[in-house]
């Protein structure tokens, strides 16, 4: 009778960790997933924030020459782009978040 009791008791301790590991996998691949979202944030706002401190500059130096150049082009179009390619990613992470 003990060992049948030692045996089931060896048994549903098995089974709980193979359920407990199959749901820490899950917590990880989750984990993962964020942590390369935010890595993509990261950098997308990186560029964002550099573009716009180029077109700053680059207006700050237009304004004091009184005159505009094709820097002012160039950082315009660089700011326009990050600022873009930083709304596609929060309409891609929306949609992801809400197809769930």
């Amino acid at each position: 009778m003990v060992e049948i009791i030692c045996a089931l008791i060896a048994s549903l301790s098995t089974i709980i960790v193979a359920i407990l590991s199959l749901y820490i996998k899950q917590i990880m691949g989750k984990m993962d997933r964020r942590q390369s979202l935010r890595e993509r944030e990261s950098l997308l706002n990186l560029r964002l924030t550099s573009a716009a401190v180029k077109l700053s500059i680059v207006n700050a130096n237009a304004v004091m020459n009184y005159a505009n150049n094709g820097n002012v082009e160039e950082a315009y179009t660089l700011a326009k782009d990050a600022e873009d390619e930083y709304e596609r990613f929060q309409q891609e992470v929306t949609a992801h978040e809400v197809g769930k």
